[in-house]
């Protein structure tokens, strides 16, 4: 991703009850990649899933829908507009993926995601951090929406994409449905991780998937979607 810059983000929009999500893009080599942020609601407060660029009226919007409780920097790659969430919304925990802090320097008070992390008391918010994969995300499930929130772990670029994302998933054979890049296969240390992060997800009612790039996913089979994009780097 490329220096910040100012990002016109659009409007906080209602995926489910406490759902939210905020479409917003980052710019690499003078060309749009598509971003989003995911807002859930947990018994603690919000929980903001990879910062994006936030405005004035952003702001304003997000404490209309109760106190942020957690800013989560999922990944070692979705971090960009972390610190300045932190500056907005001081009073929130921070998590930060195992080796950030090592990428971008230090964070007061940051937490490190590891597997098993709980973020407040809410029992209804799962997590999965795959720690076989280089970018070390943390997924989280949102039990009472059958929400599934991931950054990187999960793909779906369409149409409505901007023209030079859907040209270069296009001509990698990643593009018009849910799939991982061909790259992942050299992020991957431990095939068995892997495999514990698909038998999870198998494991989990999921009727809806959002990622930070590409079309939302809205399935009964959703958790088989996630899996079946898997397989293939554990075989």
């Amino acid at each position: 991703m490329s220096p910040k810059k100012i990002i016109k983000t659009k409007k906080i929009k209602k995926i489910d009850e406490g759902v939210w999500c905020l479409e917003s893009y980052f710019v690499s080599l003078g060309c749009r990649g598509s971003l989003r942020m995911t807002i859930l609601e947990t018994q603690s407060g919000l929980l903001l899933y990879s910062p994006v660029a936030l405005s004035a009226e952003h702001v304003a919007s997000i404490r209309a829908l109760g106190t942020v409780s957690d800013i989560v920097a999922p990944n070692q790659m979705h971090h960009m507009y972390l610190r300045d969430c932190i500056a907005i919304f001081p009073d929130a925990n921070c998590w930060v993926a195992e080796g950030l802090l090592e990428k971008i320097g230090p964070v007061d008070g940051a937490r490190i995601l590891t597997p098993g992390v709980s973020f407040g008391t809410d029992s209804r918010l799962k997590t999965f951090t795959v720690t076989g994969h280089r970018i070390q995300e943390t997924l989280v499930f949102h039990e009472a929406s059958g929400t599934l929130v991931t950054a990187d772990m999960l793909y779906n670029y369409q149409s409505e994409q901007y023209a030079a994302e859907k040209l270069f998933f296009w001509m990698i054979g990643n593009y018009g449905r849910p799939n991982v890049a061909f790259y992942h296969r050299f992020s991957v240390k431990d095939k068995s991780s892997i495999r514990s992060m698909i038998d999870t997800i198998k494991g989990w009612p999921i009727t809806r998937i959002i990622m930070s790039h590409g079309r939302l996913i809205e399935s009964a089979d959703a958790s088989a979607i996630f899996a079946e994009a898997w397989e293939k780097f554990v075989k």
